[in-house]
């Protein structure tokens, strides 16, 4: 009879613990959300793509985590490389005129992207993209082409991720980005420029002096400073953005008088897995990450020095693996630098390949700017 009472009396010990560690578990997440309300609000964009391979599109993203967004960039349009100015688009019609109003009405805005990406070459990308910067007809044809666009599918505004560009084009593009900017703010429309990121010294993007800082952040509205790939397949396994790394980009970007206000964070929604056998990488969502740590046993690091988690392993052919992503422990070191230099917001690549507890972080961290 006594040891039956003190097992009752052992299990409503530890049920009552229970909820009271979940009752001040949720208190100090009220709490959070309590004191994020006197916080800036700060803009949260997601950019939106199609299913690719295996991975989902982006739409269940959106219908689900909506109050949790400012706004989307579906990634649809590219430079048309056969006539300069023009665009090919890799959806309908229809799909667009539904995505957009179905953002529209959870009260999101939604930025077309314009890239010079995915050509049967590098070089090509960046001669697409010169035949627009250095013509005056072309370029205004683009302008034209884009305001067209705008209109008919009542965009909020514009992306543009031109990322690589012959380094003769740094100036051209400044002033195609304040000629459009000039056009588009007529309308009350929005534009923002997808960056490398640039740390101004050996530890930049190879890509970012193609792109000067100063003058995209006067004449645009936002700057969305790609800070990830810091390690990627062209580099030595490692982070994707570490948290020293990230600040200094940061901190290159107010040198160059950018506005806080106009700086968008690029936050990473996937992760690297490395074979260090044959030296080749996979760009991979966490939802596949987390199959392959559970399917071969291994165990999540956290690295203390860039603030982001990682795993090794071996696979079924003897192949050493070592594997770098984000999470939603990384995400609040970025969240702290977003609040630390009051900028803008941050810029998710992209929606759908995301560890889910991102959503939860965001909402106790910052203020979701609507």
């Amino acid at each position: 009879m006594a040891k039956k009472w003190y097992r009752s009396f052992t299990i409503i010990s530890l049920s009552i613990g229970l909820l009271l560690m979940s009752s001040c578990n949720g208190a100090e997440s009220e709490s959070k959300q309590e004191n994020n309300k006197e916080k800036t609000p700060r803009e949260v964009l997601g950019f939106y793509t199609e299913q690719e391979g295996t991975y989902p599109s982006s739409q269940p993203t959106v219908d689900t985590q909506y109050t949790n967004l400012s706004s989307i960039a579906p990634f649809w349009y590219k430079l048309d490389d056969k006539r300069p100015g023009n665009l090919i688009d890799s959806v309908t019609a229809d799909h667009k005129t539904k995505v957009v109003q179905s953002a529209h009405q959870k009260n999101l805005k939604v930025y077309m992207v314009v890239h010079n990406l995915f050509y049967e070459t590098v070089e090509k990308g960046k001669q697409v993209a010169s035949n627009v910067l250095d013509n005056n007809h072309n370029r205004d044809v683009f302008i034209q082409t884009i305001l067209n666009e705008i209109e008919q599918f009542k965009y909020d505004g514009i992306n543009i991720d031109m990322e690589n560009l012959n380094l003769t084009d740094r100036d051209s593009f400044s002033l195609m980005i304040k000629k459009l900017a000039d056009t588009l703010h007529r309308d009350g429309k929005v534009v923002t420029v997808s960056v490398p990121a640039n740390t101004g010294d050996a530890r930049a993007n190879p890509w970012s002096p193609w792109f000067d800082y100063e003058k995209l952040g006067q004449y645009s509205d936002g700057l969305m400073i790609m800070t990830y790939d810091e390690h990627n397949p062209r580099t030595k396994p490692g982070p994707s953005a570490s948290v020293d790394w990230t600040e200094a980009t940061i901190q290159y970007a107010l040198k160059q008088d950018v506005p806080p206000s106009k700086i968008l964070l690029g936050i990473a929604g996937y992760g690297w897995d490395w074979d260090t056998t044959t030296g080749e990488s996979k760009y991979s969502s966490y939802k596949e990450l987390m199959e392959h740590k559970t399917k071969y046993k291994a165990k999540v690091n956290w690295d203390t020095r860039s603030q982001t988690p990682y795993f090794s392993y071996a696979d079924e052919e003897q192949h050493n693996h070592q594997v770098w992503f984000e999470n939603s422990d990384s995400l609040k070191h970025k969240l702290d630098l977003v609040e630390k230099y009051n900028l803008r917001g941050i810029g998710i690549w992209r929606l759908g390949l995301e560890d889910p507890t991102y959503w939860k972080t965001i909402l106790e961290e910052i203020t979701v700017k609507k």
